[in-house]
Formats: structure tokens, sequence, C-alpha cells
């Protein structure tokens, strides 16, 4: 499964378009309440959210509480924000989220690789671009969120340049990327 996320820069908050092979399919928001942005996900089916992430207080590192479609809650947070290494647990499921050096992310399920993303270094007026491989049976709605939330807390681009250009991550990393790694598809 492809999965493209289309940022647009607005005032006061962000608008993503998001398609799933080709075809739009879910939509999200950010919107700054007080101090602390909460994004949403919706469908294009629904008009509740499929998830809601709101951001807690921390000093540098992201963390954020999610709220489920169902309403559960999960937690999302930094392992360590030197090494871009994240993690969220959803019941008996970990899920851990590795920065790697320039701009890709990959997404780990119970140890083991059920996605990858990668966003593009250059922007040209309207926000950032991401392109998101996965599992066809994976939960692509957290990929999806993990991927909000870490553009939330570290997107470049808050004022709407024309061009942006973005380096990404030139540090250490936890975890080397697996160029090796390929999706399950079901068909």
């Amino acid at each position: 499964m492809v999965i493209d996320i289309n940022q647009k820069k607005i005032a006061f908050g962000d608008k993503y378009r998001i398609f799933i092979n080709g075809e739009q399919t879910y939509f999200a928001s950010s919107q700054l309440i007080g101090f602390m942005p909460k994004l949403h996900l919706f469908d294009n089916q629904n008009s509740r959210a499929r998830l809601t992430m709101a951001k807690r207080w921390s000093w540098f590192s992201p963390k954020y509480k999610v709220t489920l479609w169902d309403g559960d809650v999960i937690e999302f947070g930094t392992v360590s924000l030197w090494k871009s290494h994240y993690q969220c647990q959803d019941g008996a499921d970990l899920y851990e989220i590795f920065g790697h050096k320039g701009h890709k992310h990959s997404v780990y399920k119970n140890n083991l690789q059920i996605a990858w993303w990668d966003k593009e270094m250059v922007t040209w007026f309207e926000g950032d671009n991401y392109k998101i491989v996965a599992d066809d049976d994976s939960n692509h709605e957290l990929i999806i969120g993990f991927c909000l939330m870490l553009d939330n807390q570290f997107s470049n681009d808050k004022n709407g340049n024309t061009v942006t250009i973005d380096f990404g991550n030139i540090g250490p990393q936890a975890k080397e990327f697996d160029y090796a790694w390929r999706p399950k598809q079901l068909y």
C-alpha cells in the first residue's frame, strides 16, 4: 500500500489530503487550542474523527495522547530525541518509529517492520509532502497518525515560505534503514 500525504499551511493550523493507492481516502487538520495543538484524522465517509492526537506538554520531545475511533486512548512518546526513536503501545502491540539519515522513518510493530516513509526535501508554496509504503494489513490510520504527529512537532515551514529546503536528520540513529524491506501485499 502506498499512502501520500500532502500538507497545506493555513493561518492557524495545517490541512492534509491523504491518498491511499492514488485515491483520496482521508483528510486531516490541526488546530491550535491554547498552546497545545490537536490533530484530527477523518475518513471521507464520516464527520467523526478516526484519530484525535492531542499534544502533551514536554520540554522538547514529542508526546501525544491519541484517542482512537472506539474511544480507547494510547500514548505516543519519545524514547530518544537524539536518535529519533519514538514508541506507542496499543494493547499488546508495541509500535516503534525510527528516524534515519535524511528524511526516512521506519515503523515497526512488535519488532517487525510494517512501514516506512520519506519526506520531500524541497517543498514549493504549500507544505510538506510524505510518501508512506506499508504492509496492506497494517493499521494504516495509526501509521498516518505517527507521520502527522512528527510533522506537527518538527515541521520547519511555519510561515508559508515560497520554497522550503529541509536537509533532514544528520545526527545519530537508533536503527539503520533497511533498504531490502518490502511490504506485504494481500492480493
